[in-house]
């Protein structure tokens, strides 16, 4: 599928290096990470990173601002071994449950995850350190 959408990132990646450059801003590349491919590196949902996903994306983002290096952000993780097909297929319809199937339920109610909870915030206020 990512082939199919190649194209147009590319087209939008290029568009991003255009305005950080106009306006002198960083760019932190992480499209082409190793490390960020690795499953191990994402929380259950697939979509958002876990605390390691976090740390590395922390500190790349560190070191394109210039700050020295704690380590190699991009590093793979140690060799596992692979889950076996039962554990993968059990693992994906575990994820399909219990984020794909109300996500897309979400959609088509048109609701989303937020509606119906109250606010972290709900009034304004100076930001305190």
């Amino acid at each position: 599928m990512l082939e199919r959408f190649r194209p147009r990132m590319e087209r939008l990646f290029a568009q991003i290096d255009a305005l950080a450059a106009r306006h002198g801003a960083v760019v932190v590349d992480l499209y082409g990470s190793r490390a960020l491919a690795d499953p191990r590196l994402w929380a259950d949902d697939r979509l958002h990173l876990n605390a390691e996903g976090h740390r590395r994306v922390a500190e790349a983002v560190g070191q394109a601002l210039g700050l020295p290096a704690e380590s190699d952000w991009d590093a793979p993780l140690p060799a596992a071994e692979a889950p076996g097909r039962r554990m993968r297929r059990a693992a994906d319809l575990r994820f399909a449950r219990e984020h794909l199937v109300p996500w897309v339920g979400r959609r088509l109610s048109g609701r989303s995850s937020g509606d119906g909870r109250p606010a972290k915030r709900p009034e304004l206020l100076p930001y305190e350190s």
